[in-house]
């Protein structure tokens, strides 16, 4: 049974549930058309956009990274989420190395009852983790027993428990993001306003299992519709309404990839259909994030490709949105040999554009 958390928004209130963190409460150009062998095809219609005007001072590079693990803790993730676990003290490595502000908070892909109410986007506590002071224990900072810190947590987090059924990890991300909504003065701590926003999806499913497809259904009844939350749009469109059109956001995420029908039959074998990660990989496109295989015997390659992605990121330049059509860029005083690059709703200078440059970006959006 699916239940939705509906109440009013009480900016003041933090509450817990055993191994969580705090929640909030709230409310929740065309060609012409041509002739196929079957008949004629009919072009879709253009879609409606509106002018992006974006005016920015290049600034030094900002180190700071904030990483959010969502655990799909269904039945069949056990041991995937532990290879998942085994690999991640590599990862934070890499990360320390680049001499990267960084910090961790986890959650997982359904609601967890308080006060007999779900509630959506908790931060589960880490094992074993002694903060430093002012620090909640759910935010985790470089430490020299992280590996064990996050192979203990990812175990207590488990699988299988009631309700772990309907997975929604872009659910259970966007409700984190509000939960760390910085406006607030109780928000979680989890997400600094300054900093660049990574989240890590492990999932041997899409969105409620089937991302909103009725035909991949596979079991009667596995097909549920897909609420607005469920969107990857949503979640996107939500990050930058509470951090602003400039923040440096990826999604990142280790599933079957769509269109891997070796991966999924080997996750099948397992006695728990699994299913393409359709949704999750679109979420991953539109912020250029990173995406892996789940049926990798190990995470080192995706979670490498990872930290390279999130590097990158950190110095690229948000966009309001996933362009439609070129940008134009123009920067004061020039920067010869100037070139750029767009992925999803970022853009990569090339060179580095020095800093107190002036730079105009100029695109389209779609309404």
């Amino acid at each position: 049974m699916k239940f939705i958390l509906i109440g009013l928004f009480v900016p003041i209130l933090i509450l817990f549930f055993n191994n969580c963190g705090p929640v909030k409460f709230a409310t929740s150009k065309t060609e012409p058309a041509t002739q196929s062998p079957t008949g004629p095809t009919t072009p879709p219609a253009p879609q409606a956009t509106r002018d992006v005007n974006m005016n920015f001072v290049a600034q030094t590079p900002n180190s700071k990274l904030d990483l959010l693990l969502i655990i799909d803790d269904s039945n069949s993730m056990l041991a995937d989420n532990q290879k998942l676990a085994a690999r991640l003290s590599d990862f934070t490595s890499q990360l320390q190395t680049s001499n990267i502000d960084w910090q961790m908070c986890v959650t997982v892909t359904r609601a967890l009852p308080i006060n007999n109410n779900p509630s959506w986007g908790l931060s589960m506590v880490w094992s074993g983790y002694t903060p430093a002071t002012g620090v909640p224990n759910w935010v985790l900072k470089p430490n020299p027993q992280v590996a064990s810190i996050i192979t203990a947590t990812i175990n207590n987090i488990g699988a299988g428990w009631a309700g772990t059924d309907d997975e929604r990890g872009t659910k259970a991300a966007y409700w984190h993001i509000y939960n760390g909504d910085v406006r607030f003065p109780n928000h979680s701590k989890c997400h600094r306003a300054d900093a660049a926003l990574a989240m890590i999806l492990i999932s041997d499913e899409d969105v409620r299992s089937v991302g909103g497809d009725a035909a991949a259904q596979y079991y009667t009844g596995e097909y549920k519709a897909l609420e607005n939350e469920d969107e990857p749009v949503t979640l996107l469109n939500y990050v930058k309404e509470i951090f602003g059109n400039q923040k440096r956001f990826t999604f990142n995420a280790i599933i079957v990839k769509p269109g891997d029908s070796a991966c999924l039959q080997s996750q099948d074998a397992g006695g728990a259909k699994s299913h393409y990660g359709v949704k999750y990989k679109q979420m991953s496109d539109m912020t250029a994030g990173g995406l892996g295989s789940i049926c990798d015997t190990n995470y080192s390659t995706s979670l490498n490709l990872f930290a390279s992605t999130i590097e990158s990121s950190i110095s690229n330049q948000a966009l309001e949105c996933v362009p439609v059509g070129p940008v134009t860029v123009t920067v004061t005083p020039e920067v010869p040999n100037l070139s750029s690059t767009v992925n999803g709703a970022s853009i990569t200078f090339n060179p580095r554009i020095p800093v107190g440059r002036s730079v105009n970006l100029k695109y389209k959006c779609v309404m």
